[in-house]
């Protein structure tokens, strides 16, 4: 009877230190969790997929696209990394594109604390000019032309290329711009130039292309120049 208490006796004891045991291993996961209901889950930010579509995209100047998360928890929050070439509303996701054309980031945050990005190219767009191009055979004479379409009036700068390649005729047209702020049907001038001299029958019509970049949004255009040879 002796022998059948003492083991008893054992049994509770050991049965005591495993129920302590267990409720300190309880305790310790219970702070464990709480600690990370902050990041939003009983285990931290979730690992499942969650993603932002479309990942990449081109949007152009004043156009809207609204961006669909895959996966992730509601609510959901959106935000551009660069707000001067486009916005997105935080709770929609509906993207515009502004002026400025370059690349912005997309960020979107479930509520789990999951993050996806995707990236938004905002191109150019081409300046629209009065004509296409000019022809002149007389030196030092000017032809004005005027950006009628995508300038921000502030200006222009200018670069000229002879399209003859190996020509020996060396001149090139000058070209000077002038912005017009305030005007939507004359965004600026451009006024070429044409060289001092003619040239030779020889060398024949020059064809020159002349590239124009808006100073205030950097939009480009491309006029065409011919400057004919003298026949005489």
């Amino acid at each position: 009877m002796r022998s059948q208490l003492k083991k008893l006796n054992d049994s509770l004891k050991n049965m005591g230190k495993e129920g302590f045991l267990l409720l300190v291993l309880s305790f310790g996961f219970f702070v464990a969790c709480q600690g990370a209901l902050e990041d939003g889950t009983p285990f931290g930010p979730s690992t499942s997929v969650f993603k932002i579509l479309p990942t990449t995209s081109t949007v152009t100047t004043g156009e809207t696209l609204t961006f669909t998360p895959y996966g992730g928890t509601a609510p959901i929050s959106w935000t551009s990394s660069n707000t001067s070439i486009g916005t997105i509303v935080v709770n929609t996701g509906l993207f515009t594109a502004s002026t400025t054309q370059g690349t912005t980031t997309i960020t979107a945050v479930d509520a789990l604390g999951n993050v996806a990005t995707a990236s938004v190219t905002i191109p150019g767009l081409s300046l629209v000019f009065n004509v296409t191009g000019a022809t002149q055979n007389e030196v030092g004479a000017d032809d004005v032309i005027t950006v009628v379409n995508n300038g921000s009036g502030a200006g222009f700068t200018a670069s000229v290329a002879n399209n003859n390649s190996g020509s020996t005729f060396l001149l090139v047209p000058t070209v000077v711009s002038a912005g017009n702020i305030g005007d939507e049907n004359n965004q600026g001038t451009i006024t070429i130039t044409s060289p001092a001299t003619l040239p030779t029958l020889a060398q024949g019509d020059q064809t020159f292309t002349i590239t124009i970049t808006d100073t205030g949004n950097t939009n480009t255009g491309t006029l065409t120049y011919v400057f004919q040879a003298d026949t005489a």
